[in-house]
């Protein structure tokens, strides 16, 4: 992702208070990818790559398409007339440029390195005329101190081991090496917009830049256009030459390209849409290797955040066990996804029993983060909650699977949760709360209650797993030990459980990281019994948290992230919508039904069907691709990574909890909110 892009989006969007200027935002349009690249599809048609988490390769950094007819240039980008769907039900993304006589559709989708942008004209459609287009490379991210060779029927841009590809089905009537801005250009208020013919001077300079512009001929109505990215070192320049002659032959007519779509397509048949794009966007997100980037990366630079294209522990074993649920209650056949999860925590484990910060899900290595104390030494910038996430995937999915698994990997992965627990034990302090650490917001520092949920739930699952016994029995007390302390987060005059303890002090900030005290507890209940009192406290939080994490708009309604949250507020005064709280919330309500019944007073169901609905294909927090950023502006402007892979699997484990519950059908929820509207009530347990 190249910096002139982003300093060309600066320039351009630097006064807008709902935007954050420079970053390369992915919410208006759709992703197409496979196992070894991840390309966004804008609107106006334009292409993107995100491919490099996944497989280390970083191929497009920016695009634009257009349309010559008679000598006169449209480009695709200065219509208000383009419309995009993916092509029934497969991952090939249709974008459709409407001009006054004729449309232009465009079929993009990823198959392994290459990338298929495929142009048709359809109706009135013009004699004479070529598909105009300027792309930008950037091997190994570089924009500078790169290579161009132009051969004969194709375009290679290369740095080192990155070497990137262009070819047509038609004739390239034009190829134009395209000099990208100078230092005076980039220091310039005005943004500069390509292909800018001519300005390669010479031949030296016109071999030593990133961008083409080029011209193809569009024949009996249709052209199309081939990227392919590759590593010199597993594929020479000749096998990548004929490959990309190959692919050309290949991908010259609509049905050849639809075809080779529906083939590579998504999923196999799911129970609904809902259902098909959520997998569809974990996949999009996956690597070979079975890690997942949190999100497409949008802020490459860190300049409004730490970065989203990376392998998180806690938002990828969160994830994992999302998914594990979801399958076990809709049958989705997603044996080898969690086998390729667990194996995958199982390479990345670190000797002490823990989890680094985030990895590049490509091979599972350190990657740039904050909080990697516990590697350097100290305890408190560590997020002690993204070891005890994973331990509950490896535990569950160790518990159900553990007689159909290959004895050496069971001998890995008990010896895994085996360390785990240890690793959990040296966050674990005297009075049976975790250490002073890292939140899972990655924003403050504390001893916080999300954290010792998910250590609840971490040693609960450890203790009914087919472990040995003396591992159960070791998981078991300090389970027992961790529900006991947990009295001390208690804050009886709001009726909630705080935040978080720091020095002793009680943040009594509604957090809604906090509906994890529902699932931890669930968890021990097959450890240990939990008194009424803890259960009245439980419902009591819920309510409490749901009515106070409220947010309703002229544009969106959902749950913020907690209580005065400042985080990418721009121009915004107060705390943002997340679609993560929105959707756990959901999920927390319907997991509530099995810890509480629901009273005159509370009613969890209709808090379920009320914030789902939010999150759900029509809710105010979906985009009209199914995508779910992971923020939303009170303008109803969505923000940040998007999608976000934590939220889709939130969506999904809640869609098929709510599908298959027993109790309380949709249609038996009140239509009023308990306790006279607002959810609330005075508390004293």
């Amino acid at each position: 992702m190249a910096l002139r892009r982003s300093l060309d989006d600066y320039k351009r969007n630097g006064g807008e208070t709902d935007v954050f200027p420079g970053e390369r935002r992915t919410q208006s349009g759709r992703f197409t990818g496979s196992d070894q690249r991840l390309v966004y599809v804008s609107p106006n048609g334009s292409i993107r790559d995100h491919s490099y988490p996944l497989a280390g390769l970083h191929g497009i950094a920016s695009s634009r398409f257009g349309i010559n007819v008679d000598g006169t240039v449209r480009w695709f980008d200065s219509l208000d007339t383009s419309t995009q769907t993916y092509h029934e039900g497969t991952s090939l993304v249709e974008t459709v440029h409407q001009f006054e006589t004729f449309d232009v559709v465009q079929r993009d989708f990823t198959a392994g390195n290459s990338h298929v942008t495929a142009f048709e004209l359809q109706a009135e459609s013009p004699d004479n005329a070529e598909i105009v287009g300027f792309i930008e490379f950037a091997p190994e991210g570089q924009e500078g101190r790169v290579g161009q060779l132009v051969h004969e029927d194709a375009l290679e841009v290369y740095h080192n081991r990155e070497h990137d590809y262009l070819g047509t089905s038609t004739e390239l009537v034009e190829r134009d090496p395209e000099s990208l801005e100078a230092f005076d250009e980039i220091l310039a208020e005005e943004p500069q917009s390509f292909p800018r013919v001519g300005t390669a001077e010479n031949y030296e300079g016109s071999r030593l830049t990133g961008g083409v512009g080029f011209s193809a001929a569009v024949v009996n109505g249709t052209t199309t256009v081939i990227n392919m990215l590759s590593d010199i070192e597993t594929q020479s320049r000749a096998d990548s030459l004929a490959s990309i002659a190959d692919q050309t032959q290949r991908y010259d007519e609509p049905s050849t390209i639809l075809t080779a779509a529906r083939r590579a397509g998504h999923s196999p048949a799911v129970p609904g849409q809902l259902v098909g794009t959520d997998l569809h966007v974990l996949e999009l997100l996956s690597a070979p290797t079975g890690g997942r980037i949190a999100g497409p990366d949008f802020d490459p630079y860190y300049q409004y955040s730490g970065g989203y294209g990376y392998t998180w522990f806690r938002d990828d074993g969160e994830i994992s066990m999302f998914l594990f649920e979801a399958d076990e209650r809709l049958d989705l056949d997603l044996q080898e996804t969690h086998r390729k999860s667990a194996q995958f925590y199982l390479q990345t484990q670190l000797e002490d029993g823990r989890w680094p910060h985030r990895v590049w899900p490509m091979n599972g290595r350190l990657a740039p983060g904050w909080a990697n104390g516990h590697i350097e030494g100290t305890e408190t910038q560590y997020q002690a909650d993204q070891t005890a996430s994973v331990l509950v995937f490896l535990a569950e999915y160790f518990a159900t699977h553990s007689t159909s698994l290959q004895e050496e990997f069971r001998s890995d992965i008990e010896a895994a949760l085996q360390s785990g627990l240890n690793g959990l034990d040296i966050s674990m302090e005297a009075d049976g709360l975790p250490t002073v650490c890292e939140n899972a917001w990655e924003n403050m520092n504390g001893r916080f209650t999300h954290t010792a949920a998910k250590f609840l739930h971490a040693y609960s699952a450890i203790a009914t797993a087919p472990c040995d016994s003396t591992t159960r029995e070791r998981a078991a007390t300090q389970a027992t030990h961790l529900y006991d302390a947990l009295e001390t987060m208690w804050c009886p005059e709001r009726g909630i459980y705080g935040l978080r303890l720091v020095d002793d002090e009680l943040d009594t900030r509604v957090d809604s990281t906090t509906f994890s005290l529902i699932d931890a507890h669930l968890a021990y209940a097959d450890v240990g019994d939990i008194g009424d009192e803890r259960l009245h406290r439980l419902e009591s939080h819920l309510e409490t948290a749901f009515s106070r994490l409220w947010k309703e708009t002229d544009s969106v309604r959902g749950l913020t992230r907690f209580e005065d949250d400042t985080w990418r507020r721009r121009g915004q005064q107060s705390e943002k919508v997340w679609t993560v709280s929105t959707g756990w919330g959901a999920y927390a309500a319907e997991k509530a039904v099995q810890l509480f019944p629901t009273t005159e007073q509370f009613d969890p169901m209709w808090w379920s069907d009320r914030l789902f609905a939010e999150i759900d294909l029509t809710g105010s927090l979906c985009l009209q691709s199914g995508y779910l950023p992971e923020q939303f502006f009170d303008s109803g402007v969505p923000d940040s990574a998007t999608p976000l892979g934590w939220s889709h699997a939130i969506r999904l484990a809640t869609y098929a909890t709510r599908t298959t519950r027993e109790t309380h059908p949709p249609d038996q929820c009140t239509n009023t909110p308990p306790s006279g509207g607002d959810g609330r009530r005075d508390h004293s347990y």
